[in-house]
């Protein structure tokens, strides 16, 4: 009699415990179905063909809808014929944190180098060149790149790095004996720039500036003159020639 109670109250212990599991099933379905989908994620925010996705990053220094007043000093480094300085101001507007506008006037103080005075010594005569007097530019500016960076776990620099492209008018002297001959000609500019903030108001600006124009090409000295106990010949006009001045800015911006 007492085996015959204990076989049944396990059969009916048995049967309850898998009608529970059966019961239970359903809910422990619906649960997985709530479980994140990580494809699903990864196809939404991260496919090509998503233009909506974008990183979303504080800036400390915001340039948009402001306007910027820059002074800079550097030197031409790819000047065959002349070494000195360059001296720029720069005044710029910022639509947003991508893209502005920028007018810039360059002033340049030229002298002829150790190439030239090495020829001189040489040769007794004077190369045939032109000397870079001054420029002014309208550029539009994109800024693709902006970071903070940490200095020796100190502090914190904000920096941003741009591209601006611009067309306007360059003037340059052609060297002449008699008296250096005054031209202007129309050029492009193509420029690189990095600019780091210390405060809400000022950044230093590096700028690295190409700039493209047809420049007119004349001797020295005229035909006929005896140079060294030769006589010059030929056409003086040298005809014309595309010039490329490159130049390194370092400067100050004040933010308005």
């Amino acid at each position: 009699m007492l085996k015959k109670t204990i076989l049944m109250f396990i059969l009916a212990a048995s049967q309850a415990f898998a009608q529970q599991g059966t019961e239970t099933k359903p809910a422990a379905e619906q649960r997985g179905s709530d479980k994140l989908d990580i494809k699903k994620l990864e196809q939404k925010y991260w496919a090509a063909k998503d233009d909506d996705f974008s990183v979303v990053q504080n800036r400390r220094y915001t340039k948009a809808e402001r306007f910027y007043l820059t002074a800079s000093a550097g030197i031409p480094f790819n000047d065959p014929y002349s070494t000195g300085s360059i001296v720029s101001g720069s005044l710029g507007y910022f639509f947003n944190e991508r893209w502005g506008l920028e007018a810039t006037y360059n002033s340049a103080n030229l002298k002829d180098n150790d190439a030239v005075k090495q020829f001189v010594d040489s040769y007794g005569a004077i190369p045939d060149h032109n000397i870079l007097k001054s420029s002014y530019f309208l550029s539009g500016i994109w800024v693709p790149f902006y970071a903070k960076m940490s200095v020796v776990d100190k502090a914190i620099i904000y920096f941003d790095m741009g591209i601006s492209v611009g067309a306007g008018n360059l003037d340059y002297e052609i060297a002449q004996k008699e008296g250096n001959l005054s031209k202007s000609s129309f050029a492009y500019k193509l420029g690189i720039f990095q600019q780091i903030f210390f405060s809400e108001n000022f950044a230093i600006r590096a700028d690295l500036i190409n700039t493209w124009s047809t420049q007119d090409k004349m001797k020295y000295y005229a035909p006929g003159t005896s140079v060294g106990g030769t006589t010059v010949t030929g056409n003086r006009d040298l005809g014309s020639e595309s010039i490329n001045d490159t130049s390194l800015m370092i400067g100050l911006t004040y933010w308005h």
